[in-house]
């Protein structure tokens, strides 16, 4: 099963709500919250490799 960022978005608010009512609820948000900056910095990396791998085409 894939996981998408808009998806872990989402959970990531209905959570928050769940949080602000019960802490116990508190580990799952963080894990969230994890989760999301993984995918983020994958991303981030994927996007600096295309822009470096541009930059060394142009310039061969």
């Amino acid at each position: 099963m894939s996981v998408d960022l808009e998806n872990l978005r989402k959970a990531h608010r209905r959570v928050a709500v769940l949080v602000v009512r019960n802490l116990a609820y508190a580990p799952i948000f963080e894990r969230l919250e994890r989760e999301i900056a993984m995918l983020e910095a994958e991303g981030d990396v994927i996007s600096r490799a295309r822009a470096a791998s541009a930059h060394y085409k142009a310039v061969a």
